[in-house]
Order: structure tokens, then C-alpha cells, then sequence
């Protein structure tokens, strides 16, 4: 037994309901549902704003090469980091993992732009 009851909050929703509901911060976000794009942005958008600083976002089933799985979950998972919202962690076969950044911390590929 992982006697994990205070730490896991079992909710039998659909996700955008429960997303709507859900008032506290988390410290992880595990992304592991519907395969189609549609299904994972939606996961991605209503979910990831509860994601609280130095929280992990982790997407399940990232393959980086398409011909190797579906590509809807590598999608939220750039989405995630072309936002600069998220630093990008080393990656567990499958499984992508993101640190949400802190207020402040700006990427330097953000902070070094001069293009204005």
C-alpha cells in the first residue's frame, strides 16, 4: 500500500468540469487522458494555470518521433514550453517533465531578446 490518501485527490469528473472546480495549487499535473488533440489541449488549457511555481507538469506518452505514437500529447508538451512558463526537465522514456518557473524567472532566451 502506498499509503498516499493525503497526498492524492481522486476525482471522478470530466476534466474540464473538475479543472473549473479545483481551487487549490498544485505541486504536480500529470497529463495522461485522451490522445486526440483536441482532448490534450483541453487538458493542457484547463488544467496547467493551477500548476503552482516550481510545480511539475508531466505529460505522458511524448514520442518524439511520430512514427512511434500520436503526436497530441508532444503538442501540449511544446505548447507548455514555447510558453516560458515551463523549464524543460529531462524526459523518462516517455514521459515529459516540466518545472513550472517561478515569478522572475525569465528564460534567458526570453530576457536576451533586443527585437523591439
Amino acid at each position: 500500500e502506498a499509503e498516499l490518501e493525503d497526498t492524492v485527490v481522486p476525482v471522478v469528473a470530466q476534466s474540464r468540469v473538475a479543472a473549473r472546480m479545483w481551487s487549490t495549487p498544485l505541486a504536480m499535473l500529470f497529463i495522461d487522458g485522451g490522445h486526440t488533440y483536441e482532448a490534450a489541449f483541453d487538458d493542457y488549457v484547463s488544467w496547467s494555470g493551477h500548476v503552482q511555481p516550481g510545480g511539475i507538469l508531466a505529460v505522458h506518452d511524448v514520442f518524439l518521433d511520430p512514427r512511434a505514437g500520436g503526436q497530441a500529447p508532444r503538442f501540449v508538451y511544446s505548447l507548455a514550453i514555447a510558453s516560458g512558463l515551463y523549464e524543460e526537465l529531462p524526459m523518462v522514456k516517455t514521459l515529459g517533465i516540466l518545472r513550472r518557473r517561478a515569478p522572475g524567472d525569465v528564460p534567458v532566451e526570453i530576457s536576451s531578446r533586443r527585437d523591439w
